[in-house]
């Protein structure tokens, strides 16, 4: 058994007053001799208690050596889990920044396309002399069934002769006209002759009180015909170049329910969202409400 080297020291002490007492013990007294044998023992108690408390050291060392080893694991669990959530943050924050860049570059690409296809079409009118000529007044009686028939004229006596006047119908703009035709086209499912109808309207009367109606039902027309993207630029028009009309709310809803049908929920929601906000007390922005509850 190896002896540590305190105790060695020690031992070593006790050696060499032993031998000293070996080489005396001829010429000390019985006294000399107990005092001596009383410091031998004095030296065993202290060696033993010096060797419990190395011993003591020893455990508490090990003892420290465990608990700082367990606390070396936990920081290292802890830091891994740090690690993982300042990755799922950056992944969470990334994918918000793509989504709403994407939105942002999709709704520029629209409104791009928009004026596109504003220029293409007032082309194709110069082009095609679409344009209409004023319609004389018994044709426009004809072909309108919304027009007020012609008033009966007053009983007469023969002395006395009513003027051409009073048997003629009552003056409708040209601009109703259009407009009643278009939309009658519309409720008689004809959605093609309806749209050229509304665009014909919006072209010759933009600055019309009915100009955003004519532009909601030609978007209206779209829809029908599941011309979804036709539909979302033209309700876009709608809420462009009328933002003080009366259709603008209704517009965005359309819009958003369009963006829905073709499978683009985030576009759909962020104008729902934009509805509810700008039109909080308004009919279309309660239909929002429930439309971002029943979306996933």
């Amino acid at each position: 058994m190896r002896i540590p080297l305190p105790n060695r020291c020690i031992v070593g002490q006790i050696a060499s007053v032993i031998s000293l007492l070996l080489l005396i013990s001829s010429c000390v007294t019985e006294k000399d001799f107990l005092y001596l044998n009383d410091q031998i023992v004095a030296l065993n108690k202290r060696v033993e208690g010096l060797s419990k408390e190395v011993v003591s050291v020893r455990e508490q060392q090990a003892k420290g050596d465990v608990e700082l080893q367990k606390a070396r694991e936990d920081m290292q669990g802890m830091s891994g889990r740090l690690d993982e959530n300042n990755r799922l943050v950056r992944r969470s924050v990334e994918r918000d920044t793509k989504t709403q860049d994407g939105m942002s570059a999709y709704l520029t690409n629209l409104q791009d396309r928009t004026s596109r296809l504003d220029t293409d079409v007032k082309r194709i009118k110069a082009y095609l002399n679409l344009e209409p000529a004023a319609a004389a007044p018994e044709q426009e009686s004809e072909e309108n069934p919304l027009i007020v028939p012609k008033t009966k004229p007053e009983p007469q006596t023969p002395a006395i002769r009513q003027p051409d006047s009073a048997t003629e119908k009552p003056e409708v703009s040209s601009e109703q006209q259009i407009y009643e035709r278009s939309v009658a086209l519309y409720r008689e499912e004809k959605y093609e002759e309806a749209i050229s109808g509304f665009k014909n309207f919006v072209a010759k009367y933009p600055k019309s009180e009915l100009a955003d109606n004519a532009l909601f039902w030609e978007g209206e027309s779209h829809m029908a015909l599941k011309q979804y993207e036709q539909a979302i630029l033209t309700f876009q028009l709608v809420i462009k170049n009328y933002p003080k009309g009366n259709k603008v709310p209704n517009a965005l809803l359309r819009q958003a329910l369009a963006f829905y049908e073709i499978n683009d929920k985030t576009s759909s929601k962020l104008l729902l969202k934009k509805l509810i906000s700008q039109f909080p007390k308004s009919n279309e922005a309660k239909i929002a409400e429930g439309k971002l509850k029943t979306m996933k």
